[in-house]
């Protein structure tokens, strides 16, 4: 299973340094990063794919993502995630 995540950002540098500081915290929630990419015709729009080992843990991270502004540095303006799977 995976999980695509939309945020809407401010700042691509310190939303990517947020990001990656957060990398033991999805590690811990069961999550390893796939891809990230950016709109090709904006800045503001990032969406990254996440590798899913544990839906409830991921659920967690999701809720403490968006509830703690502060882990994402305060560059997400909103975001969208969809656990997925392959067919």
């Amino acid at each position: 299973m995976q999980l695509i995540i939309h945020q809407k950002i401010t700042d691509y540098a310190k939303w990517r340094a947020a990001f990656d500081a957060d990398h033991e915290a999805r590690a811990q929630s069961g999550l390893s990063t796939l891809q990230i990419w950016m709109d090709d015709d904006s800045t503001e729009h990032v969406f990254f794919l996440l590798e899913v080992n544990d839906k409830a843990k991921a659920q967690a991270w999701i809720s403490r993502s968006d509830a703690l502004h502060s882990d994402d540095g305060n560059t997400v303006l909103n975001s969208s995630a969809y656990f997925v799977n392959t067919k």
